[in-house]
Parts: C-alpha cells; structure tokens; sequence
C-alpha cells in the first residue's frame, strides 16, 4: 500500500513537469540567443549608419575581437570624439568580430554593429572549428563582408585598424576630386608594393558594392584555406603586386566587369600606423609612452586618480592581494570619481614592470582598462603635469577638494574593508595572478597561451615574402613556403 501511494505521488510529480510549459522556456532561450543575431543583421546597420553618419553620408569604423583589443575600444571611441567635427557624434562605430566584443561594447556604450558568419555560411565549411577559431580569417571576413553591406547600404566608410592612431579627422583629408574614387586606400611608403590595408575609404558607388561583394565572397570560400591575409586578398583583387593563382580563378565566379577606380592616398599623413605583433598590451603601452592614447586616458591637472607608493618588490603575494582588494574596494564606494593607478611592488620598473610581476591582461578582464592605470603611467611625460598629494586614508573623508593624484600613505590602508558584494570577493580573487619571482628578460606574467590560431596564420601568410613584417620570419619557422599563385 505505501508503495503504491508512493507511485502515485511520483506520477503526479512526474505529470506537473511535463505539463510545465515549456514554451516560455524555449521563449526566453530564443529572445537571448536573437539579441546577438539583432546586432549582426542589416536592419541594424542600417539604423547605426543613419544614426552615426555625417551629413555626407559617411562613417568611420574599426574592428576589435577577443578579450585583448576589446579592452581597448574604449580609448579608440574617444579618440573619434576627440577629432570628430562635431561634439557628440564621432561618426563612427565598431566592429565586433565575436560576442566578447559585442558585451564589452555594450558596456561602455559604444556603437557596436557584429560581424559574424551566417548559418548556411558555416555550414558550408569543412573545418568548422578552425575557421572560427582563427583570428585572422574573421578579421578579413569582418572588412570585406562589412565594406560591401555598407557600400550596399547607400554609405560611405572609412576603416581604420585599432593600431592606427589620427591626429586629424580623416574624413577631412580625403584625396580630391573626392568623386573619382571608388576606393582610397594607404600604402607602405616605399617600404614593399602592396597596399596598407590598415586604412582605406571605399565610396558607395556601383563599382563598389561590386567589387567588395566580389571580394567579401572569395574570402568566405577561399581566405581561410588558401591561408591568404586580408591585405594579400584585397592587392591580388586590386591586381597589383599579390596575383591570383589561376587555381583560384577557376575555382571562383568571374569578377563582374566594372570601372572600378582605386588609388593610393596618404591622407595628410594625419596618423601613426603602429604595426605591432599583434599583441594589444604592447600596441597601446607604446602609444602611452609617445602620448598618442586619449585624453581622457591621460588626463590632465583637474583630472582625479588614486594610489599607494609601494616599492616592495618582496612584498608577500598575500599582503598584495589584501592591499589591492582594498583599493578595489575603494574604488567601487568612497573613491568611485577616481581612476585607479596600481601600485608598481618595484623600485625600479625599468628592470621589474608590473607586467612581470602580475597577469595584467586578466586583471584588465575584471576591472576595465578605462578605470585603471598601470604604475609607468606615472612616469609618462603627460602625467608629470599632474599634482600628487600624498593624504593617509580617512573613511570620513570624501577628498573630492584633491585634484590629481591621491597617493594615499600605506600603513593608512585598512584592510579589513568589507566588499559591496559576495561576488565582489570572487573578482578580486581570481583577478589576481602573480609570477613569484617575476619574470625575467622582457617576458611578461602570462597565465594563459597565446592565441595559437592567429599565431599560425600569420606564418602561413608570410611564406615566400620578402617583405617586412615578414621579412624576418626564417623558413625554419614556416609551416608552408611558397604560395600557389607565384609558381607562374
């Protein structure tokens, strides 16, 4: 008898969570999954190009990815402001390449449209998981595909890598008669004969959408499994130095007929083209030193930041990590106007930088580039402007009369602050990775591998270039070393 009350019991359950209904569930699954797919379609960059546009239709754009570049859109978008013509409207947007890029844009209120490949798209593919693991193969996907939906559009667009640093608004300096052109785009000044694909404007013209259509498409079927960069694609397109393999002529739909008129152009040479390794952390450390990032990165003598002298290089990682989680603390109550400048646990970070000392790319991950600075900010030439008052901490004291840097004195540190939240402990935790004892001979703390897709492709991409970057890439070092398409 129990046992058959117990059945019942069961049945009875059983039948309550299967008559749950369950299209709410499903409901909520899709509207999650479709906000993604509401930034990538071209309703939605239809409406960011209408809103971000300047009165002559055109827009500036760049592309970010991943958690490196990422972290860094922030400083590109008040760049834009800065030079922009106009005080609240940059006229420009950027490019997520993932969903990292999508978020971080989100939150910090940045223009974002998402460049991503379609359904059928993917597939199509034979290697699914390396075409979207590989970096470079959506970087190309994301100028070619963008280009032709813009040009499609009825817009112009300016693209302009995270690496390329204006001085000027581009959009100013564009070569004139400014209606010959379909495409203008940079070179290397002298330095190899293909053209710079870090910067160039394409004009929405008929023989635009044509061309960036044309191209958009060879390098969905061909740019990853040719191992072709997107700077080689677009130069063998442009039939310049690059030449196309008759393989791939074959294999590809003809290119439309078209007068298709392009040219190189310097654009007043109002920016610095900082080609690095790919490595964001060094790109915007260079362009800190040389005073190239943003204003409101550098800030000025009414400006509002924070920190500690501590020279210790011995420092327990312990006690380091009690300090810091109080600064972070501070940062996010009492002190929540001012940028926080980590301490450098070195007197001398010249030989013992931060970056040898802790995984600075994940700290960055949990606590935004925007409110933090790295200890060699206070040895930029732009920060010896800036007064430093050195205060002990005091929980009554609001210190909004100090301009500048606050160097609160260390042994006024509490560290028994309580956190805003539970969750606030686990940030600061798992943010935290120390190299103990610090690296040695330029290598940086790193808990985490390089992106090893990226790190191939560019390889491959080199083979047979005699140019630079590429030029001092050994063939020992080369997984392939020759191109089909130089046989002939």
């Amino acid at each position: 008898m129990p046992k058959k009350k117990e059945n019942t019991w069961m049945n009875q359950i059983i039948t309550e969570i299967i008559t749950v209904p369950i299209t709410t569930i499903e409901e909520k699954s899709t509207n999650s999954e479709n906000i993604f797919v509401k930034y990538a379609n071209d309703e939605h960059l239809r409406s960011l190009l209408h809103q971000q546009s300047n009165s002559h239709g055109q827009v500036i754009a760049t592309i970010i990815g991943g958690d490196s570049y990422s972290l860094f859109a922030w400083d590109w978008y008040e760049r834009m402001l800065e030079i922009s013509n106009e005080t609240n409207n940059c006229h420009c947007f950027v490019i997520a390449m993932d969903e990292i890029a999508v978020i971080l844009s989100l939150k910090r209120n940045i223009p974002v449209y998402y460049s991503t490949f379609s359904f059928d798209e993917q597939m199509q593919w034979i290697n699914t998981i390396e075409a979207r693991q590989h970096s470079l193969y959506r970087v190309g996907h994301a100028k070619f595909d963008t280009s032709a939906r813009i040009v499609r559009l009825g817009y112009s667009v300016m693209f302009s890598e995270m690496d390329v640093f204006w001085r000027k608004n581009p959009l100013d300096y564009l070569k004139q008669p400014f209606d010959t052109y379909d495409l203008q785009i940079s070179h290397h000044y002298g330095a190899h004969p293909r053209v710079n694909i870090g910067l160039f404007f394409v004009r929405s013209t008929n023989a635009s959408i044509l061309f960036f259509s044309h191209a958009a498409e060879f390098w969905v079927r061909y740019g990853k499994g040719g191992y072709l960069s997107d700077q080689r694609t677009l130069d063998a397109l442009l039939n310049n130095y690059d030449r196309l393999d008759k393989t791939y002529l074959k294999a590809m739909k003809p290119m439309p007929p078209s007068s298709f008129n392009w040219t190189t152009h310097d654009f007043g040479n109002h920016f610095s083209h900082m080609m690095t390794d790919g490595s964001a952390f060094i790109l915007f450390n260079q362009a800190a030193k040389t005073g190239r990032r943003s204003k409101k990165f550098h800030g000025d003598i009414k400006a509002k930041f924070f920190t500690i002298t501590v020279e210790n290089v011995n420092m327990s990682i312990n006690y380091r990590n009690l300090l810091i989680r109080s600064l972070l603390i501070l940062q996010h109550t009492q002190l929540k106007n001012r940028t926080f400048i980590f301490p450098a646990f070195s007197s001398n970070l010249t030989t013992t930088p931060i970056t040898y000392q802790l995984d600075i790319k994940k700290f960055l991950l949990y606590w935004t580039e925007e409110q933090i600075r790295l200890p060699d900010f206070l040895l930029l030439e732009t920060s010896r402007a800036i007064p430093i008052t050195t205060l002990p901490y005091l929980s009554k004291k609001t210190y909004e009369d100090v301009d500048g840097i606050l160097n609160l004195t260390l042994e006024s540190i509490p560290l028994d602050l309580v956190a805003p939240s539970a969750q606030f402990e686990v940030h600061v935790r798992d943010s935290l990775l120390w190299c103990s004892p610090p690296t040695q001979g330029g290598a940086w703390c790193i808990h985490h591998p390089r992106d090893f897709g990226a790190t191939m492709e560019i390889l491959f991409a080199c083979r047979g270039d005699p140019y630079p970057p590429c030029a001092n890439k050994t063939e020992k070092n080369e997984q392939f070393r020759e191109r089909p398409y130089e046989k002939n």
